[in-house]
């Protein structure tokens, strides 16, 4: 043999021990076969998805489907449900959620295993308007400042004359409560810009629960007319996005600081008021579902 048929000869030689092959192993467990590739780099497995596109259907359902209101997870759910799917609740205050595992594991310890790999999800989108007064809470303001958010906000603010909850009512009357109107906040909002370069007089607190703040004008050598604030007022608004209003009562709260008065206010109870809101939407998605609701997230 001449030396290019001793070359040829080792080329193909090395080609057929590099080139791979396609056979079939199996799970000693179960009887499972998968293909794997066999080559001079060691077994290596076919993945599946290699085959997706000459099958008729998927071989499962998988993925997550987002929804962007309550009524469409639950009817989203329904559609697909069986006897073992659970919901799964998380109350995270910032982003609450609920998710739904479809093809959730089996119930009972000796049941089988499921992927889990089908599921649909609600973040639940916290409205504007509680953003806007969770967003504010307890941050002090300048007078202007407190001012012009009174005024963008002033459609949120209750009349305030309908009666109370019991806790709420034994809050407004520890506190000695004088609850505001809208007319009166926007008064008061007025006041405020009116008097933003006035010199602060004095503060006063009065037992009626309304403080009192006289101004001295910058441009005369008058005294400006006493305004009386008021320490409380309520709002209503929705926690989530599309959803029911709720009364939240509001301190309003005001200090005597350097170049004029700081201006803040403090919700009460809001943490309740969301525990409240979340509670009622995970009652509905379970009654309306049939299913179990767990407290957390999904493995």
């Amino acid at each position: 043999m001449d030396e290019n048929g001793i070359i040829n000869q080792a080329r193909s030689l090395v080609e057929d021990y590099a080139a791979p092959r396609i056979e079939w192993i199996k799970e000693p467990g179960t009887g499972v076969e998968a293909p794997v590739s066999v080559g001079k780099n060691g077994v290596s497995a076919l993945p599946a998805s290699l085959f997706d596109e000459y099958r008729a259907q998927p071989v499962r359902r998988t993925g997550t489907a987002v929804l962007t209101e309550l009524d469409s997870l639950i009817a989203h759910v329904n559609r697909f449900k069986d006897a073992d799917t659970a919901l799964f609740a998380n109350d995270n205050r910032s982003s609450p959620s609920i998710t739904a595992v479809i093809d959730y594991h089996r119930a009972g310890a000796d049941s089988e295993p499921r992927f889990g790999q089908h599921r649909a999800k609600f973040a639940f989108p916290l409205s504007d308007e509680w953003k806007a007064w969770t967003g504010a809470n307890k941050k002090t303001m300048r007078m202007i400042e407190f001012a012009a958010f009174l005024e963008d906000r002033i459609i949120d603010v209750l009349e305030g004359g309908e009666e109370l909850p019991a806790d709420m009512a034994r809050f407004v009357k520890a506190i000695g409560g004088n609850i505001a109107s809208p007319t009166r906040l926007m008064e008061i909002a007025v006041g405020l810009k009116v008097n933003e370069k006035s010199a602060v007089g004095e503060t006063v607190n009065l037992s009626s629960g309304e403080g009192e703040i006289s101004f001295v004008s910058q441009h005369t050598d008058g005294s400006g007319k006493p305004l009386k604030v008021p320490n409380l007022f309520l709002v209503g608004v929705p926690v989530f996005k599309g959803g029911p209003a709720y009364r939240i009562a509001v301190r309003l709260r005001y200090r005597k600081a350097d170049g004029g008065l700081m201006f803040w206010y403090e919700m009460w109870r809001e943490d309740r008021i969301f525990d409240d809101a979340f509670s009622e939407a995970v009652t509905k998605a379970r009654d309306e579902t049939g299913l179990p609701v767990f407290m957390g997230a999904p493995e």
